[in-house]
Formats: structure tokens, C-alpha cells, sequence
């Protein structure tokens, strides 16, 4: 017989593990790596015979010529090759060679524990961190499927240690607060338990914070010391050598975090290990006190509780659950064994007055997830048996551990014949019969047996038989059997096993501009489903459908509309999340319906320095234009970001990029770049038109001199130029109304003009429309089309059709115009003039709605 029980895995950035929750088991069964490790290192290496390894013996590979890939899980959902030696690697392969090689050491160490059975690691559970976004959580997925797994579930790291917490203090009903500090990642999670369920409320977290930043930190004091010591240790890492220096000294770095874990002081004896920039071996003794290397981590352990205090926030908005609330506080993840964090978090969040914990409990923080993990997938059922010929299987769903209770599942036959029952046999006696029912798929039918008998042995026979009674397939049937002293199982349930660490928004178009709509909002329980009724916006054809995770395109969608759609046919939308963060949307228009499946996005290319630099810069006009609340806010968010840029830079290029691309999030959150009404180009045309009512002024204006006006307008022109590249939406608002208003007070004069001087008013005109077709065929040349191949060439057509538009009924009739002016003046062709301005303005609105084509809106009541 085959027995492919569910099992738990934590794939971790530093170590991962393992672990089984075998039905009569008193407690989950761990991982062993065979020298007295409960982890696996998350290393990925080369054997001398270029074979690839995984584990401890990769991570031993890493002072010689081919260092090994470590901290892989933070580059997940990113398209990045990975060099190890002459090979490349991606993310998900790296990970999927640790998994394959995690699962086969762990099949191996649980083979003869199960008597008459060969047990078979096919079935995972694998815990990932709550703020992985869509295309994190599907490389997991990916690799584990890559690794030969069936990945039964994703579910989020701080939710498995609450349960496995519950489990072992046997916690009753009550409110966490999840600290989850790793080797790469921290994620901070508040769970409510009501009568053995769990509901996240609350998450937050860094994906790319951890124990190795705190690794990078002490490697960074490291290397100031030694360059004080005369020795020449760059900091470039595109130089390779200054980079593998460094690696060398976070290697360093990570045996004296874990010394001063519990001593005072640390000591690094370097004799020549590695040489400096110029040759010199590098020999040398330093030490470090343990408030130095506090005072180098503790902008990022600060960081780890803004975390706590937004996912408190949430939770408190969405269920009330605030701080004082608390009931326990959980530490998670091995680099909490730090004693700064352990201080900071009981200063924080535990203790009279602050919350109903009195102090952070602290149990297996390497091990809490991937138990949790184990005892959640047991909950989950589906041990599978299988017959060792093939042909027929049963997976159990509930399964008993006594006389009384009750056994239910499927049975698979892959066989010829239609079973009409299942029974349970002791030799030549049927203990118990179950009819079969139909599971609605082929050679699949369900049983129930609602109380199993007295006198059941551990190994029945579960036996298919027809409806004469004979049998037609028989495997054993494993029925384990519990003391009544030992743990009983596992019992909690998630009623939300995850939530949505980021909102899915889709862009609409409102009052003429594109806009986010939100869909399912931040913090929403998986799975979940979410309809929205919307309308088509214009008669383009098509509909676009651009859907977001917060800022990051995830997938655009463009649908052909059936022919003569009048603008507000209805569209119905609906967006389904499964727990694992896998997302489908269909929906209808009018009769067509469409099903969407959609793919993770690929990631953002790279930002280099000046790129990073200017978001600097802008971060700090942003920062003047806000006062009071506001003010303070944005402080507290983007300071620990600018501090992190500035340490990354010459640290962790990875970071850097992440930090970077936060930064510009924030700065898009807080100070937006939308399309401004009036835009830039019509109020340069006001200006524009400001200056021919000057020029052809024949002496004061509005008692100004033209002289005057001259220096007016050029200060003028200079300030929309300033404000148009600032942040303040509300000062160009106010300027274009001062231009506008000026403009109005001008042409009083230039209607006088006109009364005065008819043949200069229409040469005006001719000219302003001539530089209004310059200007819109210039924007039709530079139109930033979509990224989307099919939103693109939606835009193209429409483009094109734009500058067909702008020959037949601009430059055709200007030239008509200047064709016939000898023998018709200018002044009995005002008329036509004015014609033109008026499509040069349908034209000029049309291109602003090139950049909304498709969009839907939202549907009127």
C-alpha cells in the first residue's frame, strides 16, 4: 500500500523546513537533516563535478571558487538569472531544487514509521510571507511544482505559527499579534480565534527585511573599521572583488550576530583570510559591542514596528481590534532571537496599560511555521491510500480515532466496473458498509460511514464490491488509533486562512481622466469574489480592462465590442481571489461573455542611480509642500526609506531597487502626477494669445505699456514652467486661473483692436491656427502609447485616425485659405477661421482621450 499523507513545508530565505502530522501521532513529526539540524540551509551550490547540490553541503561550497545562491526567496516573482558557476538559474529553479532536495531527505527519514505502508511526500502545504503579492505567491506555486509536488495550498507564515502556538499552549479564544521576523523577509499579522476558527484582520510586512539586512549592517561596521585600520576595502558593487569582499565580511558578520545574541562583545580575528583593494592581506582583530551593533540595526527594527502599528491599524478599522486588545504576542522566525528586537517588541506591545499580553511568547520561532504548516494541512484531510498494483485509491476526509466517529472520503477506480458500495472487512466478516454515491467525475464516488463499529482494527480492508456483493478491488485501510492521554488532533479552521496583502484596482475613466477603481479592496479574506457594474465610456470598439495591484500592472485585457455598441452598454465584471492568490475574472457584455485567467506580471525593470537620485529629490520638494498631519505622516514614511537608500547603496543593490521603487509608490500616493485641467498646453496658448493681443496693440494696455507687458509675460511664462514641474496641483490650478483671468482682461483691448484693425485680427488668427496644428501634430508624433501590444494598437488606429482628421480638416483648408487670400482677404475668410479652431479643439480633445480608449466607467443608477 501507498500512503501520500499532507505535510507542511516553510520555504524560508536563510533555512527551511518541514514538518507531518501523522493521523495517531501525539505531536508533528520535523524535519531532520541527519546532524542534529531541524533545517535545511536555503542554499543552492556545485559540486567539484558540477553537480548541483542543495542544503548544508551548498552552503559549505561558499569560501570556495563557486559560491553558492543563498537568500533566493527574496528575488521570487522576479525574472532574474542567478550565476552559479557556468550555469543560470532562476528564482523559481533555485527553489525548486531546494524543495525537491528538502522533500526527498524528509521522505527518507519517515520511511519504517509506518508499518506495512510505503509512505509517499507529494502533498504540500507551503507557508509563504503575508505581504507576498500575486507574482510571489505564484513562484512559490511554480516551484514547488517544479520540485514534483502537488501544492495543495499557499498558506501565510504568520497564520501557521498562530496555529501551531494555539495548538501547543492549547490558546483559547483570542486576539495575536504575529511578529515574523526570518532570515529575508518579516511580516506582522493580527488573527482573531472565535471558537476554534482564525480570521486575519491585519497584515503588513517588508518583503525584503530580515536577518541578513542585520548581517549587511554589521558587515558595513565591519568594513569602516577596517578601513580605518589603513586597510583599502571598497565599496563599489560593480566592482566584483569589492563585492566579494563584503559577501566575505556578512559571512563574518552572521557568526558575530548570533555571539552577540548572548554576550556583550564579539571578536572577528581576520589573519589574511582575504587581501584588500591593493594587495594587502588583511589581518587584523575587531570587536564589536553588542550597543554598536543595536545602534547599526535600529532604524530597521524600527522600521518593523511601523509595520505593527499600520497592521493594527487595519484591524482595527476592520473589526475593532486595536493594541489594547491583544492577547498574545508571538515571535516568529530565528532572527527574533535577537535581544534588541525581544526588548523592542516588549517595550512596544506587551505589558499594563499597553496591551493584555505581559510579555512575548517565544517557542520554536525557526520551527512555529513550518508545525503550523503540518497541523493546518492534517486539518485539511485527503490522506490518500493507494493500492500498490494501481488501479484503486481512496483519500479519507475525516478520519476516526475510535469506535463512534466517523470516516467519510472518495474512492478512485481506474478499472473497469461500477462499484455500488465500499466495506470495511476483518478477514472474512464486514464490519462496516458504506453505499456510494457519485462525485460527479469519472470512475470518482463519495462515502460516508456516520459511526464506525466496535472491534475495528487498525488495518481493515476497504473492499469495492458491485451491487451482488463481490468484490471487485481491495487495499488495506490505515485506521490509526490514539491513547487517551496522548494530544489529541488538530482541530482549528480557517475561516480566512489569507488575506489580500494589496488592493486589486482596474482603471476606469472619470470626468474625462483615467482613474483607479477599487475592485477588492486591501486586507479583503481569501478566497473571495467581487462584482462590479461598469459601462463602456466611448464608441472605440473595444473594451480595455487595466487591472493593478496597487501601482504594479498585473493584466490588461482587451475585448473586441460586438459592432454598433452605443457608449454605456452595461459590462458586468467579476474578479475571483482564491486563497493562494491565484486570480480568474469574467463576466458579460450585453450577450458576449469572456473568461479571463490572469498571469502574474513580469517585473519592472530596474531603476539606476540618477533614476534614484531624482525620486530623492522629489521626495524632498514633496516634503515642503505638506504641513501639520499630513506633514508628519509623510515624514514617518518615506524617512526610514530615504535612510535605507542610503545604506543600500553601498550594501544591497537588491534592497536598493526594492526601497527605490517604495519610494516612488509613496511618492505617487502622496504627491500624484495626474492629467492637470487646464493642461500645460492650453495655458501656454492663453499665453500665447496674451502675447498677440500685446503685439498688435497699437499703445498702452490697460494703461501697461507693451515694454512692460513684454517683462510681465516672460515672468509669467517662467512660473507656469516652475509650478507646471512641482507637486502642487492646487498652486497650477490658481496660476492657470490668473493666466486665464489676465488673458480676458487683455482681449477687452483686442476686441477694440478688431473694430480698429480687421485685417490684423485675421492675419492673427491665421497664424494661431497654423502653430495649434504644429502643436498638435507634434503631441500626435509623441503620444506615449501602452505597453499592452493590443491596448497599443488600439491607440495607433485611433492616432492615426487623429492625424487624418488634422490634414482633411486643418491643413487642407489652411492651405485653401492661403491659396485664394490674393483674390479673397483674410477678412471676409474669418469664418473658415473659426472653423478650423473649432476642430483643432475636437482635435485636441480626442488625443486627451486616446489615452482613456477602452476604459469603462462606472454604471449610473
Amino acid at each position: 500500500m501507498k500512503l501520500t499523507p499532507p505535510f507542511g513545508i516553510d520555504l524560508g530565505t536563510t533555512h527551511s523546513s518541514a514538518a507531518i502530522y501523522l493521523p495517531g501521532a501525539a505531536s508533528p513529526q520535523t524535519f531532520d537533516d541527519g546532524q542534529g539540524s531541524q533545517v535545511m540551509a536555503s542554499a543552492v551550490g556545485l559540486s567539484p563535478a558540477g553537480d548541483l547540490l542543495a542544503g548544508r553541503p551548498a552552503f559549505e561550497t561558499r569560501f570556495g571558487p563557486t559560491p553558492p545562491l543563498t537568500s533566493f526567496k527574496r528575488r521570487m516573482g522576479q525574472s532574474d538569472e542567478l550565476q552559479l558557476g557556468s550555469r543560470t538559474l532562476t528564482p523559481i529553479e533555485a527553489s525548486g531544487h531546494l524543495l525537491s532536495a528538502l522533500v526527498a531527505r524528509f521522505a527518507g527519514q519517515l520511511q519504517g514509521h509506518i508499518a506495512q505502508a510505503e509512505l509517499r511526500l507529494e502533498r504540500a502545504l507551503i507557508t509563504i510571507p503575508a505581504y507576498f503579492d500575486v507574482t510571489q505567491a505564484e513562484a512559490t506555486r511554480r516551484a514547488g511544482t517544479l520540485a514534483g509536488l502537488t501544492v495543495i495550498g499557499l498558506l501565510q507564515e504568520p497564520t501557521a505559527a498562530a496555529m501551531f502556538y494555539s495548538w501547543k499552549h492549547r490558546l483559547q479564544d483570542g486576539n495575536f499579534l504575529v511578529y515574523d521576523l526570518g532570515g529575508g523577509t518579516f511580516d506582522v499579522s493580527v488573527i482573531r480565534c472565535l471558537a476554534g476558527e482564525y480570521q486575519v484582520l491585519g497584515i503588513d510586512g517588508d518583503n525584503h527585511l530580515g536577518g541578513d539586512d542585520f548581517d549587511r549592517r554589521l558587515a558595513g561596521l565591519l568594513r569602516s573599521r577596517l578601513n580605518a585600520a589603513g586597510y583599502a576595502l571598497g565599496t563599489r558593487f560593480d566592482e566584483p572583488d569589492d563585492r566579494l569582499r563584503f559577501e566575505l565580511l556578512t559571512r563574518y558578520a552572521r557568526g558575530l550576530k548570533e555571539m552577540l545574541s548572548t554576550h556583550d562583545t564579539a571578536t572577528l580575528e581576520l589573519e589574511g583570510n582575504f587581501s584588500d583593494r591593493e594587495g594587502r592581506p588583511v589581518h587584523a582583530r575587531v570587536e564589536v559591542s553588542r550597543p554598536e551593533f543595536e545602534h547599526a540595526i535600529g532604524d530597521l527594527i524600527e522600521t518593523t514596528l511601523g509595520a505593527c502599528e499600520r497592521a493594527l491599524h487595519q484591524s482595527g478599522e476592520q473589526a475593532r481590534v486595536g493594541l489594547a486588545d491583544i492577547d498574545h504576542v508571538l515571535l516568529v522566525g530565528g532572527s527574533t532571537h535577537v535581544p534588541a528586537v525581544q526588548q523592542a517588541i516588549a517595550r512596544a506591545f506587551c505589558g499594563e496599560g499597553v496591551s493584555r499580553a505581559e510579555h512575548p511568547l517565544s517557542d520554536s520561532p525557526e520551527m512555529c511555521v513550518a508545525l503550523g504548516a503540518a497541523l493546518h494541512a492534517a486539518t485539511l484531510g485527503r490522506l490518500r491510500l493507494e493500492s500498490d498494483a494501481g488501479g484503486a485509491a481512496l483519500e479519507l476526509v475525516d478520519i476516526p480515532s475510535g469506535p463512534g466517529e466517523p470516516l467519510s472520503g472518495q474512492v478512485e477506480l481506474a478499472r473497469q466496473g461500477q462499484p455500488d458500495a465500499l466495506e470495511l472487512r476483518e478477514a472474512a466478516e464486514t464490519l462496516a458498509r458504506a453505499p456510494l454515491r457519485s462525485a460527479h467525475t469519472p470512475g470518482v464516488w463519495n462515502f460516508f460511514i456516520p459511526a464506525l463499529p466496535e472491534g475495528v482494527s487498525e488495518r481493515p480492508s476497504a473492499t469495492l464490491v458491485d451491487g451482488a456483493g463481490l468484490p471487485i478491488a481491495s487495499l488495506p485501510l490505515w485506521l490509526p488509533r490514539r491513547a487517551p492521554a496522548e494530544r489529541p488532533a488538530p482541530t482549528p479552521a480557517l475561516s480566512n486562512p489569507a488575506v489580500l496583502s494589496r488592493g486589486i484596482f482596474l482603471e476606469i475613466v472619470k470626468d474625462g481622466k483615467p482613474t483607479r477603481h477599487a475592485l477588492i479592496p486591501r486586507g479583503a479574506h481569501l478566497p473571495t469574489r467581487a462584482t462590479h457594474r461598469l459601462a463602456t465610456a466611448d464608441t472605440s470598439g473595444a473594451v480595455v480592462l487595466q487591472l493593478f495591484q496597487d501601482r504594479l500592472p498585473i493584466h490588461t485585457l482587451v475585448m473586441p465590442l460586438p459592432e454598433h455598441s452605443a457608449p454605456g452598454t452595461p459590462l458586468t465584471l467579476e474578479l475571483d481571489v482564491d486563497e493562494t492568490l491565484s486570480m480568474s475574472a469574467k463576466g458579460t457584455i450585453g450577450a458576449q461573455e469572456f473568461w479571463v485567467r490572469i498571469d502574474p506580471p513580469r517585473t519592472p525593470p530596474e531603476l539606476d542611480w540618477p533614476q534614484i537620485e531624482a525620486l530623492m529629490r522629489r521626495a524632498d520638494i514633496a516634503a515642503r509642500q505638506f504641513w501639520g498631519m499630513e506633514a508628519r505622516r509623510f515624514e514617518r514614511e518615506v524617512t526610514p526609506l530615504i535612510t535605507g537608500i542610503e545604506v543600500a547603496v553601498h550594501q544591497d543593490p537588491l534592497r536598493l531597487q526594492i526601497l527605490a521603487r517604495r519610494l516612488e509608490a509613496l511618492l505617487d500616493e502622496f504627491a500624484p502626477r495626474a492629467e492637470r485641467i487646464p493642461g500645460r498646453g492650453r495655458v501656454d496658448a492663453t499665453l500665447d494669445g496674451i502675447r498677440r493681443a500685446v503685439y498688435y496693440s497699437s499703445g498702452d494696455v490697460q494703461g501697461i505699456s507693451r515694454d512692460a507687458w513684454r517683462a510681465r509675460l516672460d515672468r509669467l511664462t517662467s512660473e507656469v514652467a516652475r509650478v507646471w514641474d512641482g507637486p502642487d496641483d492646487a498652486a497650477w490650478r490658481q496660476l492657470a486661473d490668473r493666466v486665464q483671468a489676465t488673458y480676458e482682461t487683455v482681449v477687452q483691448d483686442e476686441a477694440r483692436f478688431l473694430r480698429a484693425d480687421p485685417d490684423g485680427h485675421a492675419r492673427r488668427m491665421l497664424d494661431t491656427c497654423q502653430s495649434r496644428m504644429a502643436r498638435v501634430r507634434l503631441e500626435l508624433r509623441e503620444f506615449a502609447l501602452s505597453g499592452d501590444a493590443e491596448r497599443r494598437a488600439l491607440q495607433e488606429r485611433e492616432i492615426d485616425r487623429l492625424a487624418q482628421r488634422l490634414d482633411a480638416e486643418v491643413l487642407v483648408p489652411l492651405n485653401a485659405i492661403k491659396a485664394r487670400a490674393d483674390a479673397l482677404p483674410l477678412t471676409r475668410q474669418t469664418d473658415a477661421l473659426e472653423a478650423i479652431h473649432v476642430a483643432i479643439d475636437h482635435l485636441e480633445l480626442g488625443l486627451q482621450r486616446v489615452r482613456t480608449l477602452g476604459l469603462l466607467k462606472r454604471q449610473e443608477s
